[in-house]
């Protein structure tokens, strides 16, 4: 059994921020349709608003919860993983 002791909270912002701005962009004609029908704003440029906001709130989150977590696991311990050598 392995335990996760500690996160860097700058790796996992950035790597959150990475994943948020994909997950954006897979769901950004969705958010074109809507923007191009219900608002008078571009929906290119509602599209790239919401790519940047995406990840810039993934990077907030990362780092929030990446401090959280340390926090937590300092106090009641660590989560913990069985691995398995392949």
């Amino acid at each position: 059994m392995a335990h996760i002791k500690s996160i860097n909270s700058v790796s996992l912002g950035k790597v959150l921020g990475l994943m948020y701005m994909i997950l954006s962009l897979v769901f950004s004609p969705f958010f074109f349709l809507i923007a191009a029908q219900t608002t008078s704003v571009s929906g290119a440029a509602v599209v790239l608003f919401i790519i940047v906001f995406y990840g810039i709130m993934g990077v907030i989150a990362g780092l929030l919860i990446g401090i959280i977590y340390n926090f937590i696991a300092g106090r009641f311990g660590g989560i913990e993983l069985e691995i398995e050598a392949s």
